[in-house]
């Protein structure tokens, strides 16, 4: 009895050390090899250029007068000063200690940070921003058929919302 009590004891302790959350200094060592920083710098362009294209699309190819001109320059100045003072890694890293704290293991951690040590890993850690920089420019005439779909899905909507409403009064009478 006592070998059985003493091997799950053993077993439950040897788990219990597998799914050890990792620890703060793991993840940011992990976060300096997969150089988070550099890909937080390299995402502000990428929202800077949705913003402006979001604006372009707003505009529906119509060009801007000189002063509505002045005004969309001046937004587009705060907006990437917001963008710029939001996403820094002094304020992500903190999401980024938690959300890998709750959702890896110490386990887990060591395994990527070993791979991100080797020569694989550096080599994907140098290639990832460009397959990311691909996907992002690809992405809008990807998802351009899909936004065409939601806008005819939502005028449906609007037209139906519009019917029943129409319907209402009638059937208070």
């Amino acid at each position: 009895m006592k070998r059985i009590f003493v091997a799950s004891l053993l077993t439950v302790c040897s788990w219990m050390a597998h799914a050890a959350p990792p620890t703060p200094e793991s993840i940011e060592l992990l976060l300096d090899l997969v150089q988070a920083e550099k890909i937080m710098d390299g995402i502000k362009p990428q929202v800077q250029g949705a913003m402006k294209a979001n604006m372009d699309q707003a505009l529906k190819g119509r060009r801007p007068s000189a002063e509505e001109q002045k005004v969309l320059d001046a937004y587009l100045l705060t907006a990437t000063q917001i963008v710029n003072e939001t996403l820094t890694m002094d304020r992500i890293k903190p999401l980024h200690l938690q959300l890998y704290g709750q959702h890896l293991t110490q386990e887990e951690v060591d395994g990527m940070i070993t791979f991100y040590q080797s020569p694989v890993g550096k080599s994907m850690v140098t290639k990832m921003p460009h397959i990311m920089q691909g996907v992002m420019a690809a992405l809008p005439s990807l998802l351009a058929p899909m936004q065409d779909k939601l806008r005819l899905a939502g005028e449906h909507m609007v037209r139906e919302l519009v019917a029943l409403q129409r319907k209402a009064p009638q059937a208070n009478l």
